[in-house]
């Protein structure tokens, strides 16, 4: 489970609004197949590792981070694929949340023959898909406050200056939190004054995903956080006005 669970963060930040799934197949001690869900509309882990798998998939033990789904969304059910594959036993480390699934692919699995565990290293993957959980549970976004304080409490000199309070390996990991969450929230004072590229920038990473930018801005004045941004030639800066902003 653990090899699943390290699969699955090959795709951190590349999924939503899909969760970060991975699958390992193994037969008599030996790993024969494994796969992760790469991106939303792209087959899912099972499905991944099954193909790797082949023929050797038959009778063998499939783990992976999260309850199989037993639902047609953009892509079949998984618990179709695993019955046909003959697989004769299912370890996954947690249920779905999704109240499409809500345990109906640990049941469609068992009805087929198959023994079907739950439950390991589930605090693991739970962390592992946080963000995915408390959007499906609540129906709120998940919210991460990121700011750089520097020891006496403050976030820029008395002249506003504020570049830099952190060092570079604090900005890398900002840069890292930008490329798995989905939009990236600034007040237009931070616009009109850093004229921030409010961008994802990783130095391994050639083409990586960029956050939506929102703006509040509670003088309505669009203009004002349109024009900074607008630099950059990324028509996402979404500007909101505090009467009309949607609540987080």
């Amino acid at each position: 489970m653990r090899r699943a669970l390290e699969l699955a963060r090959k795709a951190e930040g590349d999924t939503s609004p899909n969760p970060m799934v991975g699958a390992v197949i193994v037969r008599e001690g030996t790993i024969v197949g494994e796969g992760y869900h790469q991106r939303a509309g792209l087959p899912h882990a099972e499905i991944e590792a099954l193909r790797s798998a082949g023929e050797a998939a038959r009778g063998a033990t499939l783990y992976v981070t999260l309850e199989p789904c037993n639902h047609h969304g953009r892509t079949p059910p998984c618990t179709e694929a695993i019955i046909e594959a003959g697989l004769a036993r299912v370890v996954y480390a947690v249920p779905d949340p999704n109240p499409q699934v809500a345990g109906g692919g640990h049941r469609r699995l068992q009805e087929a023959g198959i023994a079907v565990v739950g439950g390991l290293c589930a605090e693991e993957a739970q962390h592992l898909n946080r963000f995915f959980f408390h959007h499906v549970q609540s129906g709120q976004p998940y919210v991460v406050a990121k700011f750089a304080m520097s020891l006496d409490g403050k976030i820029a000199t008395r002249t506003g200056h504020s570049q830099w309070i952190t060092g570079e390996t604090a900005r890398a990991r900002a840069h890292s939190l930008r490329r798995r969450v989905d939009a990236i929230l600034v007040g237009v004072d931070t616009v009109l004054a850093d004229n921030p590229l409010l961008t994802t920038r990783l130095p391994d990473i050639a083409a990586p995903k960029h956050p939506l930018r929102v703006v509040l801005d509670s003088a309505g004045a669009p203009a004002g956080c349109a024009g900074p941004l607008a630099r950059h030639a990324r028509p996402d800066a979404h500007c909101h006005h505090r009467r009309h902003a949607p609540c987080v």
